[in-house]
C-alpha cells in the first residue's frame, strides 16, 4: 500500500483500486495495488457433494448425480436397490462439471467460475458459500469496509488457537490474489485415486497462473467432511505437502463415524421433513444403501477405525451389554458374515441375485470382502496421524449424534418370564425378518438360550437407539475434535454436518484461518522483502 497526495478531483489508475477520503485539497488517497502473486484457494467437497455423470466407451455422457435444485434431487426419490447399484457404480461414473453456477463470472482478475471447477459440486450445499468466499478474498474495491479488516482483533472464542488477527497479518493478505477453485471427485471410489487427481489438479492450477506470468507456488485447501480425508491423503501420503500452504478442515470425520455403520443397516439418518427428503435421495433403507456401498469403497472409508476406540458398538439386552470391538472393528464387525448385526447383509449386496443361489451370494460376499481388505481397511489405517503441519479445523458440537452405536433389545413378557433364569446369547441370534422387510432401524431376532431351562430360544426385537453423544448430527465430537498436537487452531461451532458451510460463524472462521495460513507465505519464494 502507498499514500499519495491528491488534488481536488478523482482519478483511476489501471490495475489499482482507490479508496478516497473526503474531497479536499491535499487529501490522502490509499491505493491498493492489484497483486501479481497468487495463492489459489481450493475447495474439496464432502461425500455425495460432487456431481457425477455416467461415462460410456467414447467418454462422458449424461448427468447422473447433480444436486442443483429440488427437481434434480427429486429424481432420486424412491430409486430402488437395483437401479442404484447399476447406476452408482464407481467404475461407471466421472465427475460432472456441468452443475448450476450463479453468475458464471470471470470475477475480477480470474478466469470463469466454471473453468475453476465450481460446477463440479452440489449447488444446494455450496452455492451460497463459494461466492461468499470469493467475494471476501477479492475485496480490493471495498478495502476499508471489508470483512477481513473487521476481523482485526476479533475474538472468535477458539478452543485452541493462535492470537487474534493483527493489522499486519490482514495487510499482508492484501498483497496476494486468491482465486477460489473447486476440485470435485468420484466419492463412490476410494479416496486414493481422488487424492491423486487432486494432486494433479493442484499442480495444474499452479502452472496455469505461472503461464499467465503470475507468481504462484502453493495453494490453500478448504475441505468439507470426506474432502478432508482426500486432502490428508493427498498431502501426507501422496507427497503433496510441499505444494500446500495450509488446510482448513470443516466437520472432518477424522477417525470415522458410527453413522457410516448405521447407513448400511438402516439407510441415511435424518431429522425433520427436510432431512427425510435428503435420506430418500441418498438411500432411505439398508437395501438401497447396501446395494451401492458394498461396491463403493469411498463412503465405507468413513467407518470408525482402530483410532476410534474400543467398545463403541453395543448390543444391549436388559442389564446385559455386549460390546465390540475389543481391538479391530474390521475383524470383529465389518467383515463378519451372516449375523443379524453384521455390517453387510449378504442378501442385500446384489439385488439381482436370488437368495436361493448360494454360489452367487458367495461371490457377492467375496467381492465385498476383497474391497474391504484391499481398499477400505488399509486406507483408514494409513491415515492415522496424517495431517498437514499447518492445519486449522472447526467442528459441530451441539447436535445429538451417534458416537456409540447401540442395538437395544426388547422381549415380550411371556418369553421374559419363562427365560428369566437362563443366559441369552444375542450375538449368536438369527434374523427372523422376511427378505427385504427389515431394512430400517429394527431387527427381529431368534436369540438362543443357555442354562438348561425349559426353552432353547426366545424372540426379541433389537432397534438402533437414539444418539447419546453430541456432534454435528453425523460426526461425533470424539472424531471431529482433532487432537491439539495436529492443529494450529480449532473452533467448536453449532453447525450441522451437511450445511456446515452455510453457517455464518463457520464462514468467518474459515476466512480467519485462511488469513492465518497466508502468513506461512513468508517462508516461500513469494515472500516480500520490502513493504509496498
Amino acid at each position: 500500500m502507498s499514500n499519495v497526495s491528491w488534488d481536488n478531483h478523482e482519478s483511476i489508475l489501471r490495475g489499482h483500486s482507490i479508496v478516497m477520503d473526503a474531497k479536499e485539497k491535499d487529501a490522502k488517497a490509499v491505493i491498493y495495488k492489484t497483486p501479481d502473486r497468487v495463492i489459489p484457494v481450493i475447495f474439496l467437497p464432502g461425500v455425495m457433494g460432487s456431481n457425477l455423470m455416467t461415462k460410456n466407451g467414447n467418454g462422458p455422457s449424461d448427468a447422473l448425480w447433480r444436486l442443483d435444485d429440488n427437481k434434480t434431487v427429486a429424481k432420486w426419490f424412491f430409486r430402488g436397490p437395483k437401479d442404484r447399484r447399476q447406476k452408482l457404480d464407481p467404475n461407471k461414473v466421472v465427475v460432472d462439471p456441468g452443475g448450476k453456477i450463479d453468475k458464471d463470472l470471470a470475477d475480477c482478475h480470474f478466469i470463469s467460475r466454471r473453468k475453476r471447477g465450481w460446477g463440479e459440486v452440489s449447488y444446494l450445499s455450496y452455492g451460497q458459500f463459494l461466492p461468499w468466499l470469493q467475494s471476501a478474498l477479492d475485496d480490493f474495491d471495498n478495502a476499508k469496509e471489508d470483512l477481513r479488516t473487521r476481523l482485526i482483533g476479533m475474538n472468535l472464542n477458539l478452543e485452541l488457537g493462535e492470537e487474534p488477527l493483527g493489522k499486519d497479518e490482514v495487510s499482508l493478505s492484501y498483497k496476494y490474489l486468491y482465486p477460489v477453485h473447486v476440485v470435485g471427485y468420484n466419492w463412490l471410489d476410494s479416496i486414493v485415486p481422488s487424492s491423486e487427481i487432486s494432486l494433479s489438479k493442484i499442480i495444474e492450477i499452479i502452472q496455469s497462473y505461472k503461464d499467465l506470468n503470475k507468481m504462484c507456488e502453493k495453494v490453500i485447501l478448504v475441505t468439507h467432511s470426506m474432502g478432508g480425508l482426500v486432502a490428508r491423503y493427498c498431502s501426507e501420503l501422496k507427497k503433496g505437502n510441499n505444494l500446500i500452504l495450509g488446510v482448513v478442515h470443516g466437520v472432518l470425520p477424522a477417525i470415522g463415524a458410527a453413522s457410516a455403520y448405521r447407513r448400511m443397516k438402516a439407510g441415511m439418518e435424518y431429522e425433520g421433513v427436510k432431512g427425510k427428503a435428503v435420506s430418500l435421495v441418498a438411500g432411505g433403507n439398508a437395501a438401497e444403501m447396501t446395494a451401492v456401498l458394498s461396491q463403493s469403497p469411498g463412503p465405507l472409508q468413513l467407518l470408525p477405525g482402530i483410532e476410534y476406540g474400543r467398545n463403541w458398538f453395543k448390543i444391549k439386552d436388559g442389564e446385559q451389554i455386549y460390546q465390540k470391538p475389543n481391538f479391530n472393528p474390521f475383524v470383529e464387525i465389518y467383515k463378519v458374515r451372516g449375523y443379524w448385526w453384521s455390517l453387510c447383509e449378504e442378501n442385500l449386496i446384489d439385488p439381482n441375485v436370488k437368495t436361493s443361489n448360494k454360489e452367487q451370494i458367495d461371490n457377492a460376499w467375496q467381492s465385498y470382502r476383497r474391497m474391504m481388505d484391499e481398499k477400505v481397511q488399509p486406507v483408514i489405517e494409513a491415515l492415522s496421524g496424517c495431517y498437514h503441519n499447518c492445519t486449522h479445523s472447526f467442528y459441530g458440537g451441539s447436535t445429538p449424534t451417534l458416537g456409540d452405536l447401540i442395538w437395544e433389545g426388547s422381549t415380550n413378557y411371556l418369553d421374559e418370564r419363562l427365560a428369566r433364569n437362563q443366559r441369552r446369547f444375542p450375538l449368536d441370534g438369527r434374523a427372523l425378518g422376511k427378505e427385504g422387510e427389515e431394512i430400517f432401524t429394527s431387527r427381529t431376532v431368534a436369540t438362543p438360550l443357555g442354562g438348561g431351562g425349559c426353552k432353547t430360544g426366545i424372540y426379541q426385537e433389537y432397534k438402533i437407539a437414539d444418539p447419546t453423544d453430541l456432534g454435528d448430527g453425523t460426526v461425533p465430537v470424539r472424531s471431529s475434535k482433532i487432537p491439539d498436537r495436529y492443529l494450529r487452531s480449532r473452533c467448536k461451532l453449532s453447525v450441522a454436518h451437511e450445511p456446515a458451510y452455510t453457517d455464518s460463524d463457520a464462514q468467518v472462521y474459515t476466512l480467519w484461518a485462511i488469513i492465518k495460513i497466508v502468513q506461512e507465505i513468508k517462508q516461500t519464494s513469494l515472500r516480500y522483502h520490502d513493504a509496498y
